[in-house]
């Protein structure tokens, strides 16, 4: 089981893969969807969808299907590869994107590949796939990440992803004072009335620890802003490099 240490709502709700999961498209005057695969670049630009994000898509198999195991450790606390899918566009294709008439079939079977992999990262459309098996280390999956996600973006994500984490432990540390002040509130109030001294402390209390969560948000939004730059204009070149059949 991953090592995972206990975490407040605010830091859950980062801590979520925001996977999308595209449809094939159905061509005009069809009511099933496409029964042949389409063209590597198509196929890229439907799952892609107009998002300037770099790209992060995995193809399921039997053994990991409706899970994250092959991206996540399953011995290790995987927050930081949480955080990094934040700056990629995260697809998730089933497992039988493997048949030929599947319409994505080509998002993997479109590469010449060194090994067998579960899923890939590419910074543009035309881009080299960086491959992982779902075996790899962490060590190599957030170094794979870091320099895809540096290409595209103007700052350091090292950085950014180390600040981004203080921060979590920071939102822990207010839900769970949060939480606890409401509660002594609650208790102030029906044992010695709301305008109690105890109560009014604990409201100011209260109050104090609910503006320093307001800042660390606000810190929030500029750590994950590392400046994203735009696509760059070559979207008629792509599917023509990056060893693609």
């Amino acid at each position: 089981m991953a090592i995972t240490q206990q975490r407040g709502a605010t830091s859950k709700d980062r801590l979520r893969i925001d996977w999308r999961h595209p449809v094939p498209p159905v061509p005009e005057g069809i009511t099933t969807y496409a029964e042949s695969a389409l063209p590597l670049a198509e196929a890229l630009q439907v799952i892609w969808e107009g998002d300037e994000r770099p790209l992060l898509v995995l193809r399921e198999c039997s053994f990991c299907q409706g899970t994250d195991q092959a991206l996540l450790s399953r011995t290790s606390n995987n927050d930081r590869t949480v955080l990094l899918t934040k700056w990629f566009r995260v697809v998730r294709l089933p497992a039988h994107v493997t048949e030929p008439r599947h319409a994505f079939h080509n998002v993997f079977s479109g590469y010449t590949w060194k090994g067998n992999p579960h899923f890939y990262l590419l910074a543009t459309p035309w881009s080299d796939p960086v491959e992982f098996t779902g075996q790899q280390t962490q060590t190599s999956l957030w170094k794979g990440m870091q320099d895809v996600i540096a290409e595209r973006y103007s700052r350091d994500p090292a950085k950014a992803v180390k600040e981004w984490l203080s921060l979590l432990d920071q939102f822990d540390r207010l839900d769970a004072q949060m939480k606890t002040m409401q509660d002594q509130i609650d208790e102030a109030r029906a044992a010695e009335g709301p305008e109690s001294s105890r109560a009014k402390s604990l409201e100011k209390r209260l109050a104090d620890a609910r503006k320093e969560h307001t800042e660390a948000l606000a810190r929030e939004e500029r750590v994950r802003d590392i400046g994203l730059l735009p696509m760059p204009k070559k979207v008629a070149a792509a599917g023509a490099a990056g060893g693609q059949k």
